[in-house]
Protein backbone atom coordinates (compact mmCIF):
# COMPACT_ATOMS: atom_id res chain seq x y z
CA UNK A 1 0.00 0.00 0.00
CA UNK A 2 2.85 2.34 -0.81
CA UNK A 3 2.74 5.56 -2.37
CA UNK A 4 3.37 5.02 -6.36
CA UNK A 5 4.17 7.98 -7.85
CA UNK A 6 3.38 12.05 -6.59
CA UNK A 7 2.17 13.35 -9.36
CA UNK A 8 -0.62 10.83 -10.61
CA UNK A 9 -3.63 9.45 -8.68
CA UNK A 10 -3.45 5.13 -9.15
CA UNK A 11 -6.30 4.43 -11.16
CA UNK A 12 -7.61 1.64 -8.77
CA UNK A 13 -7.88 4.10 -6.21
CA UNK A 14 -9.69 6.44 -8.23
CA UNK A 15 -11.84 3.52 -9.62
CA UNK A 16 -12.80 2.49 -6.01
CA UNK A 17 -13.27 5.80 -5.03
CA UNK A 18 -15.68 6.41 -7.79
CA UNK A 19 -17.67 3.01 -6.92
CA UNK A 20 -18.14 3.45 -3.80
CA UNK A 21 -19.66 6.75 -4.19
CA UNK A 22 -22.17 5.13 -6.74
CA UNK A 23 -22.72 2.54 -4.35
CA UNK A 24 -23.63 4.92 -1.32
CA UNK A 25 -25.77 6.95 -3.95
CA UNK A 26 -27.52 3.66 -4.63
CA UNK A 27 -28.58 2.68 -0.99
CA UNK A 28 -29.02 6.37 0.00
CA UNK A 29 -32.00 6.42 -3.10
CA UNK A 30 -33.82 3.41 -2.82
CA UNK A 31 -33.24 2.59 1.18
CA UNK A 32 -37.09 1.96 2.75
CA UNK A 33 -38.92 4.05 4.13
CA UNK A 34 -36.81 7.26 4.51
CA UNK A 35 -34.29 7.00 1.16
CA UNK A 36 -33.05 10.36 0.45
CA UNK A 37 -34.72 11.36 -2.66
CA UNK A 38 -33.68 14.25 -4.48
CA UNK A 39 -31.44 15.58 -1.71
CA UNK A 40 -28.36 17.12 -3.16
CA UNK A 41 -26.57 18.26 -0.16
CA UNK A 42 -27.08 14.03 0.75
CA UNK A 43 -25.25 13.08 -2.43
CA UNK A 44 -22.58 16.12 -1.84
CA UNK A 45 -21.85 15.27 1.36
CA UNK A 46 -21.34 11.11 0.84
CA UNK A 47 -18.93 12.27 -2.22
CA UNK A 48 -17.03 14.03 0.14
CA UNK A 49 -16.94 10.50 2.51
CA UNK A 50 -15.48 8.57 -0.36
CA UNK A 51 -13.85 10.50 -3.35
CA UNK A 52 -10.51 11.61 -0.93
CA UNK A 53 -9.90 7.39 -0.90
CA UNK A 54 -8.72 8.24 -4.62
CA UNK A 55 -5.75 10.36 -2.31
CA UNK A 56 -5.25 7.06 0.56
CA UNK A 57 -2.13 6.40 -0.26
CA UNK A 58 -0.84 9.88 -0.66
CA UNK A 59 -2.13 11.59 2.39
CA UNK A 60 -3.26 8.66 4.47
CA UNK A 61 -4.31 10.99 7.61
CA UNK A 62 -5.32 14.21 5.70
CA UNK A 63 -7.74 12.10 3.70
CA UNK A 64 -9.02 10.25 7.04
CA UNK A 65 -9.92 13.85 8.77
CA UNK A 66 -11.58 15.10 5.27
CA UNK A 67 -13.95 11.81 5.38
CA UNK A 68 -14.80 11.93 9.20
CA UNK A 69 -15.42 15.64 8.66
CA UNK A 70 -17.95 15.23 6.13
CA UNK A 71 -19.17 11.96 7.82
CA UNK A 72 -19.86 14.44 11.01
CA UNK A 73 -21.34 17.36 8.83
CA UNK A 74 -23.75 15.07 7.45
CA UNK A 75 -24.88 13.66 10.73
CA UNK A 76 -24.74 17.58 12.17
CA UNK A 77 -27.16 18.16 9.21
CA UNK A 78 -29.79 15.31 10.65
CA UNK A 79 -29.82 12.91 8.22
CA UNK A 80 -30.43 9.59 9.90
CA UNK A 81 -30.13 7.37 7.11
CA UNK A 82 -26.67 6.72 7.10
CA UNK A 83 -26.61 4.41 3.78
CA UNK A 84 -22.74 2.86 3.84
CA UNK A 85 -21.24 6.40 4.32
CA UNK A 86 -20.16 4.85 8.24
CA UNK A 87 -18.08 2.49 5.78
CA UNK A 88 -15.69 5.25 4.79
CA UNK A 89 -13.50 6.75 7.51
CA UNK A 90 -13.33 2.66 8.40
CA UNK A 91 -11.80 2.16 5.19
CA UNK A 92 -9.76 4.62 5.56
CA UNK A 93 -8.55 4.08 9.13
CA UNK A 94 -7.53 0.68 7.82
CA UNK A 95 -5.27 2.66 5.61
CA UNK A 96 -3.96 4.90 8.07
CA UNK A 97 -2.61 1.90 10.36
CA UNK A 98 -0.96 0.24 7.51
CA UNK A 99 0.66 3.64 6.15
CA UNK A 100 1.71 5.21 9.64
CA UNK A 101 3.22 4.37 13.19
CA UNK A 102 0.87 3.38 16.04
CA UNK A 103 0.77 6.61 17.24
CA UNK A 104 -0.65 8.53 14.47
CA UNK A 105 -3.30 5.78 14.18
CA UNK A 106 -4.27 5.62 17.69
CA UNK A 107 -5.38 9.22 17.36
CA UNK A 108 -7.23 8.71 14.01
CA UNK A 109 -9.06 5.86 15.66
CA UNK A 110 -10.28 7.93 18.85
CA UNK A 111 -11.68 10.48 16.23
CA UNK A 112 -13.28 7.26 14.31
CA UNK A 113 -14.61 5.73 17.14
CA UNK A 114 -16.54 9.30 18.66
CA UNK A 115 -17.84 9.45 14.83
CA UNK A 116 -19.48 6.13 14.71
CA UNK A 117 -21.05 6.87 18.44
CA UNK A 118 -22.08 8.93 17.02
CA UNK A 119 -23.21 7.55 13.60
CA UNK A 120 -25.09 4.49 15.95
CA UNK A 121 -26.78 6.91 18.44
CA UNK A 122 -28.15 8.74 16.07
CA UNK A 123 -30.10 5.83 14.08
CA UNK A 124 -31.70 4.74 17.29
CA UNK A 125 -29.57 1.82 18.26
CA UNK A 126 -29.60 0.77 22.15
CA UNK A 127 -26.56 2.67 23.36
CA UNK A 128 -24.38 -0.72 24.50
CA UNK A 129 -24.93 -1.74 20.75
CA UNK A 130 -23.97 1.81 19.62
CA UNK A 131 -20.93 1.26 22.37
CA UNK A 132 -20.03 -1.93 20.84
CA UNK A 133 -19.64 -0.67 17.26
CA UNK A 134 -17.82 2.38 18.09
CA UNK A 135 -15.07 0.04 19.58
CA UNK A 136 -15.16 -3.22 17.55
CA UNK A 137 -15.38 -1.39 14.16
CA UNK A 138 -12.33 0.74 14.74
CA UNK A 139 -10.48 -1.80 16.67
CA UNK A 140 -10.74 -4.31 13.95
CA UNK A 141 -9.78 -1.80 10.95
CA UNK A 142 -6.75 -0.72 13.25
CA UNK A 143 -5.74 -4.55 13.80
CA UNK A 144 -5.48 -5.47 10.56
CA UNK A 145 -3.96 -2.39 9.09
CA UNK A 146 -1.61 -2.56 11.25
CA UNK A 147 -0.96 -6.38 10.29
CA UNK A 148 -0.52 -5.16 7.04
CA UNK A 149 2.10 -2.32 7.92
CA UNK A 150 4.44 -5.25 10.15
CA UNK A 151 4.53 -7.55 7.27
CA UNK A 152 5.46 -4.49 4.62
CA UNK A 153 8.05 -3.28 7.39
CA UNK A 154 9.42 -6.96 7.61
CA UNK A 155 9.38 -7.35 3.59
CA UNK A 156 11.50 -4.04 3.35
CA UNK A 157 13.80 -5.63 6.38
CA UNK A 158 13.72 -9.00 4.37
CA UNK A 159 14.94 -7.08 1.46
CA UNK A 160 18.19 -5.67 2.83
CA UNK A 161 19.08 -8.36 4.62
CA UNK A 162 18.96 -10.94 1.39
CA UNK A 163 21.00 -7.53 -0.25
CA UNK A 164 23.50 -7.87 3.09
CA UNK A 165 23.37 -12.01 2.42
CA UNK A 166 24.25 -11.40 -1.24
CA UNK A 167 27.22 -8.68 -0.50
CA UNK A 168 28.30 -10.89 1.97
CA UNK A 169 28.31 -14.05 -0.57
CA UNK A 170 30.18 -12.00 -3.38
CA UNK A 171 32.89 -11.45 -0.93
CA UNK A 172 32.75 -14.41 0.72
CA UNK A 173 33.30 -15.54 -3.36
CA UNK A 174 36.02 -13.26 -4.17
CA UNK A 175 37.88 -14.04 -0.69
CA UNK A 176 38.11 -18.11 -2.00
CA UNK A 177 39.15 -16.91 -5.52
CA UNK A 178 42.05 -15.37 -3.65
CA UNK A 179 42.79 -17.85 -1.66
CA UNK A 180 42.60 -20.59 -4.48
CA UNK A 181 44.27 -18.22 -6.36
CA UNK A 182 47.63 -18.58 -3.72
CA UNK A 183 47.33 -21.77 -3.07
CA UNK A 184 47.79 -22.36 -7.14
CA UNK A 185 50.40 -19.77 -6.90
CA UNK A 186 52.09 -21.94 -3.83
CA UNK A 187 51.71 -25.00 -6.08
CA UNK A 188 53.93 -23.34 -8.80
CA UNK A 189 56.02 -21.74 -6.71
CA UNK A 190 56.62 -25.76 -5.27
CA UNK A 191 57.24 -27.11 -8.61
CA UNK A 192 58.81 -24.59 -10.76
CA UNK A 193 61.54 -24.59 -7.51
CA UNK A 194 61.99 -28.41 -7.01
CA UNK A 195 62.70 -28.65 -11.00
CA UNK A 196 64.70 -25.50 -12.00
CA UNK A 197 67.19 -26.25 -8.97
CA UNK A 198 67.62 -30.08 -10.57
CA UNK A 199 68.21 -28.42 -14.04
CA UNK A 200 70.23 -25.79 -12.56
CA UNK A 201 72.69 -28.67 -11.01
CA UNK A 202 72.68 -30.70 -14.07
CA UNK A 203 73.62 -28.20 -16.23
CA UNK A 204 76.48 -27.16 -13.99
CA UNK A 205 77.75 -30.81 -14.21
CA UNK A 206 77.21 -31.32 -17.87
CA UNK A 207 78.94 -27.80 -18.81
CA UNK A 208 81.69 -28.61 -16.16
CA UNK A 209 82.40 -32.12 -17.85
CA UNK A 210 81.18 -31.40 -21.53
CA UNK A 211 84.70 -31.68 -23.03
CA UNK A 212 86.53 -34.49 -20.46
CA UNK A 213 83.16 -36.62 -19.71
CA UNK A 214 80.68 -36.78 -22.75
CA UNK A 215 78.61 -39.52 -22.04
CA UNK A 216 77.80 -37.77 -18.00
CA UNK A 217 77.57 -34.60 -19.32
CA UNK A 218 75.03 -36.49 -21.95
CA UNK A 219 73.25 -37.91 -19.05
CA UNK A 220 73.10 -35.04 -17.41
CA UNK A 221 71.23 -33.32 -20.11
CA UNK A 222 69.16 -36.24 -20.68
CA UNK A 223 68.09 -35.46 -16.88
CA UNK A 224 67.48 -31.51 -17.96
CA UNK A 225 65.34 -32.62 -20.51
CA UNK A 226 62.97 -35.34 -18.52
CA UNK A 227 63.45 -32.84 -15.34
CA UNK A 228 61.87 -30.31 -18.11
CA UNK A 229 59.04 -32.24 -18.93
CA UNK A 230 58.02 -33.47 -15.78
CA UNK A 231 57.57 -29.93 -14.64
CA UNK A 232 55.93 -28.51 -17.87
CA UNK A 233 53.63 -32.28 -16.54
CA UNK A 234 53.04 -30.83 -13.33
CA UNK A 235 52.50 -27.56 -14.67
CA UNK A 236 49.46 -28.85 -16.90
CA UNK A 237 47.67 -30.99 -14.02
CA UNK A 238 47.87 -27.89 -12.18
CA UNK A 239 46.53 -25.57 -14.32
CA UNK A 240 43.90 -28.44 -15.24
CA UNK A 241 42.22 -27.84 -11.82
CA UNK A 242 41.03 -24.20 -12.88
CA UNK A 243 39.61 -25.17 -16.19
CA UNK A 244 38.07 -28.37 -15.70
CA UNK A 245 35.09 -29.97 -13.30
CA UNK A 246 36.33 -33.55 -13.46
CA UNK A 247 37.34 -35.13 -10.09
CA UNK A 248 40.79 -33.55 -8.50
CA UNK A 249 41.85 -37.59 -7.88
CA UNK A 250 43.50 -37.33 -12.17
CA UNK A 251 45.28 -34.58 -11.07
CA UNK A 252 46.28 -34.24 -7.37
CA UNK A 253 49.90 -35.59 -6.61
CA UNK A 254 49.74 -38.42 -3.52
CA UNK A 255 52.55 -40.04 -1.43
CA UNK A 256 52.81 -42.59 -4.38
CA UNK A 257 54.53 -40.22 -6.42
CA UNK A 258 57.54 -39.83 -4.03
CA UNK A 259 59.43 -42.66 -5.42
CA UNK A 260 58.91 -40.90 -8.91
CA UNK A 261 60.03 -37.61 -7.05
CA UNK A 262 62.96 -39.52 -5.16
CA UNK A 263 64.45 -41.04 -8.84
CA UNK A 264 64.23 -37.77 -10.52
CA UNK A 265 66.60 -36.41 -7.83
CA UNK A 266 68.78 -39.06 -7.61
CA UNK A 267 68.96 -38.84 -11.07
CA UNK A 268 69.89 -35.37 -10.62
CA UNK A 269 72.88 -36.35 -8.43
CA UNK A 270 71.75 -36.42 -5.16
CA UNK A 271 71.69 -39.30 -2.90
CA UNK A 272 68.58 -39.78 -1.62
CA UNK A 273 66.99 -42.92 0.13
CA UNK A 274 63.19 -43.36 0.46
CA UNK A 275 61.58 -45.44 3.51
CA UNK A 276 57.69 -45.92 2.62
CA UNK A 277 55.19 -48.16 3.15
CA UNK A 278 52.65 -47.27 0.80
CA UNK A 279 49.74 -49.35 1.98
CA UNK A 280 49.68 -47.29 5.69
CA UNK A 281 49.56 -44.38 3.80
CA UNK A 282 47.86 -44.86 0.69
CA UNK A 283 43.96 -44.37 2.22
CA UNK A 284 44.67 -40.80 3.63
CA UNK A 285 42.85 -37.59 2.34
CA UNK A 286 44.26 -36.36 -0.71
CA UNK A 287 44.66 -33.12 0.45
CA UNK A 288 46.95 -34.69 3.13
CA UNK A 289 48.77 -36.73 1.38
CA UNK A 290 49.23 -33.71 -1.12
CA UNK A 291 50.79 -31.55 1.79
CA UNK A 292 53.37 -34.52 2.61
CA UNK A 293 54.26 -34.62 -0.90
CA UNK A 294 54.74 -30.94 -1.74
CA UNK A 295 56.85 -30.78 2.21
CA UNK A 296 59.31 -33.55 0.88
CA UNK A 297 59.56 -31.47 -2.77
CA UNK A 298 60.52 -28.47 -1.06
CA UNK A 299 62.61 -30.10 1.58
CA UNK A 300 64.82 -31.78 -1.00
CA UNK A 301 65.03 -28.57 -3.31
CA UNK A 302 66.23 -26.95 -0.54
CA UNK A 303 68.93 -30.06 0.04
CA UNK A 304 70.13 -29.36 -3.38
CA UNK A 305 70.39 -25.36 -2.90
CA UNK A 306 71.81 -25.06 0.26
CA UNK A 307 73.65 -28.69 0.81
CA UNK A 308 75.23 -29.68 -2.45
CA UNK A 309 74.68 -33.61 -3.03
CA UNK A 310 74.65 -34.44 0.53
CA UNK A 311 73.13 -37.54 1.14
CA UNK A 312 69.45 -37.25 2.12
CA UNK A 313 67.04 -39.66 3.63
CA UNK A 314 63.32 -39.45 3.52
CA UNK A 315 61.44 -41.53 5.99
CA UNK A 316 57.14 -41.50 5.89
CA UNK A 317 55.57 -43.04 8.82
CA UNK A 318 51.50 -43.57 9.45
CA UNK A 319 50.87 -43.47 13.14
CA UNK A 320 47.85 -44.47 14.81
CA UNK A 321 46.91 -40.62 14.94
CA UNK A 322 49.63 -38.93 12.85
CA UNK A 323 51.60 -39.04 9.91
CA UNK A 324 55.46 -38.27 10.39
CA UNK A 325 57.63 -37.07 7.21
CA UNK A 326 61.33 -36.72 8.02
CA UNK A 327 63.83 -35.25 5.76
CA UNK A 328 67.47 -35.07 6.93
CA UNK A 329 70.64 -34.72 4.88
CA UNK A 330 74.60 -35.45 5.63
CA UNK A 331 76.56 -32.51 6.02
CA UNK A 332 77.92 -31.05 2.67
CA UNK A 333 79.25 -28.44 0.46
CA UNK A 334 77.29 -25.39 0.01
CA UNK A 335 75.96 -25.04 -3.04
CA UNK A 336 76.97 -22.71 -5.75
CA UNK A 337 73.89 -21.49 -6.72
CA UNK A 338 71.68 -19.16 -5.75
CA UNK A 339 70.81 -19.15 -1.84
CA UNK A 340 66.72 -18.17 -2.97
CA UNK A 341 64.72 -16.42 -0.81
CA UNK A 342 63.97 -18.12 2.31
CA UNK A 343 60.59 -18.89 0.90
CA UNK A 344 60.49 -22.21 1.03
CA UNK A 345 60.50 -22.88 5.20
CA UNK A 346 57.32 -20.57 5.32
CA UNK A 347 55.79 -22.22 3.01
CA UNK A 348 56.01 -25.60 4.27
CA UNK A 349 54.64 -24.12 7.39
CA UNK A 350 51.99 -22.71 5.56
CA UNK A 351 51.17 -26.17 4.56
CA UNK A 352 51.41 -27.86 8.22
CA UNK A 353 48.99 -25.28 9.34
CA UNK A 354 46.61 -26.14 6.78
CA UNK A 355 45.66 -29.34 8.55
CA UNK A 356 46.76 -28.52 11.87
CA UNK A 357 50.11 -30.05 11.94
CA UNK A 358 53.41 -28.54 12.87
CA UNK A 359 57.12 -28.62 11.11
CA UNK A 360 60.21 -27.87 12.53
CA UNK A 361 63.30 -27.36 10.76
CA UNK A 362 66.73 -27.00 12.47
CA UNK A 363 70.59 -28.07 11.71
CA UNK A 364 71.71 -31.13 13.79
CA UNK A 365 74.54 -31.66 15.61
CA UNK A 366 76.66 -32.88 13.13
CA UNK A 367 76.30 -30.08 10.61
CA UNK A 368 73.64 -31.73 8.33
CA UNK A 369 69.53 -30.15 8.27
CA UNK A 370 66.62 -31.77 9.09
CA UNK A 371 63.05 -31.40 8.64
CA UNK A 372 59.86 -32.80 10.17
CA UNK A 373 56.37 -32.58 9.15
CA UNK A 374 53.52 -34.02 11.87
CA UNK A 375 50.44 -34.04 10.43
CA UNK A 376 47.11 -35.23 12.58
CA UNK A 377 45.00 -37.88 12.01
CA UNK A 378 41.19 -37.82 12.66
CA UNK A 379 39.18 -40.55 13.42
CA UNK A 380 37.22 -39.94 10.36
CA UNK A 381 40.12 -39.76 7.97
CA UNK A 382 41.32 -42.76 9.69
CA UNK A 383 38.37 -45.02 7.79
CA UNK A 384 39.99 -46.03 4.26
CA UNK A 385 38.19 -44.91 1.45
CA UNK A 386 36.05 -46.82 -1.03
Amino acid sequence: MRWGGRGTIPALDLAAALAMVATAWLVGRQYAPTSWGADPVAYGLTAVVFLPFALRRRAPVLVLATSTAALAVFLALGYVQLALNFWGPVLLLYTVAALRPPRTTAACTAAVALTLLWAALVTGLPWYIAMAEAVVIPAVAWAMGNVGRELALRNRQLAVLTERLRTEQELRTERALTEERLRIARELHDVVAHHMSVIAVQTGLAKYVFDDDPPTARAAVDTIGATSREALREMRRLLMVLRTDDEPGDTALTLAHLPELVERTRAAGLPVTLDLAPPEVERLPPGLQLCAYRVVQEALTNVIKHAGLAATAVRVRREADRLTVRVANEPGPPSTGDAGTGHGLLTMTERAALYQGTLSAGPRADGGFVVELTLPITPDEKAPTI
